[in-house]
């Protein structure tokens, strides 16, 4: 089998004919009166017409330079095509697959993008890449661990690298594209371990992993910085104060070089289930041998952290957490929390997670539930393509805190993770607590563990938004200050008559400049009689 094989770029066709076995309807040039600002809000629309079972369609986003859609058109198949930020029709490609692939995931590298494919059962996978500007496909094959269960993929100066579990041990693996050459990297971690993320220090041109550890009663979090040629040039551990232990951690690389961790922790001891709490964030620098701090925020701490509750249980929780600190102790919590990618705007690190929890159909699986917290999920009840479905790509998948206890369900089916809110936090160069603000989400349910809320910055005001059931959600604040409150938008489909009947796996990206990107699943009915099930794509202009 030829292991790099290229395919030829299509000329653009603005019928959209190449996007196959659909009809594409362009809905442009609609002004659409939105109750989020005081003025109207341009928007423009894509439906491509579905039957059936929904078409899984992958949109990545490419700022001003538009936005890919790739589709999968038969069991041996796949297309992709390229619109512009105006959404019009860039280019479109076909390629092959081995029967039965799927996607896994992508990866943007500059102007290239990478796709993963792969059959769960099969150790052979392959790589696609592709040039955003003309469409230039390269396909690369090469094998690997069979029932390897991806988490991270990247790409970066012609190596791939894939991390993940196999029988529930953790690996590493890079694979040269050039030489189509896999390779497993560091192991030798003593205890539990899962990898947390994996990122790049250009200046040192190392690979940089971050591993989730649970020994004994400790959970903590090492790091490790790798060579091209597999060798570990140094590695650090971050640990705690000894009352706690490091639940998760995700590593983000700054522009400035700075390498920061962040996650959250909980106190060693254990509920009656055998699970860890959470009790707040953590933030660690730890781009020098040794880690610089380790700081602790219990949301405790926050001011606006307890605001979805009702007033009546905020005053409840204040006044248990004013009891507990009087006696020089802290109120314990149980929270799960889904950290976004730092940003860092001057001298500030602003940070955005969202607090989410498991449901089960019937409500009486064996954890139970509480105001402070919320049951936790265990993947072992699931057989494993089941458990990959509901948690997708996303670490949470492998932390090795999730597994002690109990791994039984009582027959229960898992029914999606409900989020409940979201924080906004700044914090120093120092670490230290800033300001924080909250955004409560209205009965927001996913069957995959992802990032619902998008943040857009303009000055010192950081605009909220997310998706659900074709609406769309918004908050403004200014530190702790709220600028403008809960406002809730309808996206049009901008047809005469439309009534959208449901509305599923909506999703919503920051695009560029005062632009935003949602897309999903629709059933339409329309009062002359006709009906449509469609997948959209809408540009709103905030």
């Amino acid at each position: 089998m030829n292991g790099n094989q290229k395919y030829e770029h299509q000329k653009p066709n603005l019928t959209y004919a190449t996007l196959p076995l659909l009809r594409l309807c362009i809905l442009a040039g609609v002004t659409l009166f939105l109750t989020l600002t005081a003025q109207a809000q341009s928007v423009k629309r894509i439906e491509i017409q579905t039957s059936g079972e929904d078409n899984k369609y992958q949109v990545i986003t490419l700022k001003d330079e538009g936005l890919l859609i790739l589709s999968k058109t038969s069991k041996k198949s796949f297309n992709i095509t390229k619109f512009d930020s105006e959404l019009q029709q860039s280019w479109s490609v076909n390629g092959d697959l081995e029967e039965n692939q799927s996607y896994v995931d992508y990866y943007r590298d500059g102007r290239d993008v990478y796709f993963l494919f792969s059959k769960f059962n099969s150790d052979l996978y392959q790589i696609i890449k592709v040039s955003t500007g003309i469409g230039i496909m390269q396909k690369f094959f090469f094998e690997n661990i069979s029932r390897f269960e991806v988490s991270e993929f990247k790409v970066h100066n012609d190596f791939a690298y894939l991390a993940g579990m196999v029988k529930d041990e953790p690996v590493l693996m890079s694979v040269n594209l050039h030489k189509l050459q896999p390779r497993i990297l560091a192991g030798g971690l003593k205890g539990t371990a899962s990898i947390s993320s994996i990122d790049f220090d250009d200046e040192n041109d190392l690979l940089v992993v971050s591993y989730s550890v649970k020994k004994g009663r400790s959970s903590y979090m090492v790091v490790k910085r790798i060579n091209q040629n597999g060798k570990i040039v140094e590695q650090l551990s971050v640990e705690p104060e000894d009352d706690y232990g490091l639940l998760t951690g995700k590593l983000f690389s700054l522009k400035d070089g700075t390498q920061l961790m962040i996650g959250n922790f909980g106190y060693k001891g254990y509920q009656s289930n055998g699970v860890l709490m959470s009790q707040g964030l953590y933030i660690s620098k730890v781009d020098e041998e040794n880690p610089e701090y380790v700081k602790l925020h219990s949301f405790t701490e926050f001011k606006n952290f307890f605001k979805f509750m009702s007033q009546r249980q905020q005053d409840r929780i204040e006044k248990q957490i004013t009891k507990k600190k009087d006696k020089g102790g802290d109120l314990r919590l149980n929270y799960r929390v889904l950290v976004h990618d730092i940003i860092q705007k001057d001298n500030q690190y602003i940070l955005v997670a969202e607090v989410f929890y498991p449901e089960f159909r019937n409500n009486n699986n064996f954890y139970g539930s509480g105001m402070y917290g919320s049951p936790f999920y265990s993947p072992y009840g699931f057989n494993s393509m089941s458990y990959y479905r509901y948690y997708g790509m996303n670490s949470w998948a492998w932390n090795p805190w999730l597994w002690a206890g109990n791994r039984g369900f009582n027959n229960q089916q898992f029914d999606g993770f409900k989020y409940t809110h979201a924080v906004v936090a700044a914090f120093d160069q120092n670490g230290n607590l800033i300001w924080d603000n909250s955004f409560s989400f209205d009965n927001v349910k996913s069957q995959e563990l992802k990032e619902k809320v998008k943040i857009k910055l303009d000055n010192n005001d950081i605009t909220l938004v997310y998706s659900n059931k074709g609406k769309l959600s918004s908050k403004i604040v200014r530190g702790n200050e709220v600028i403008e409150g809960n406002k809730v938008i309808e996206v049009s489909t901008n047809m005469e008559g439309d009534r959208v009947r449901d509305t599923a796996t909506d999703d919503l990206e920051y695009w560029y400049q005062n632009y935003y990107l949602a897309w999903g699943y629709q059933k339409i009915a329309n009062k002359t009689g006709g009906s449509r099930r469609v997948f959209y794509l809408n540009k709103i202009s905030f």
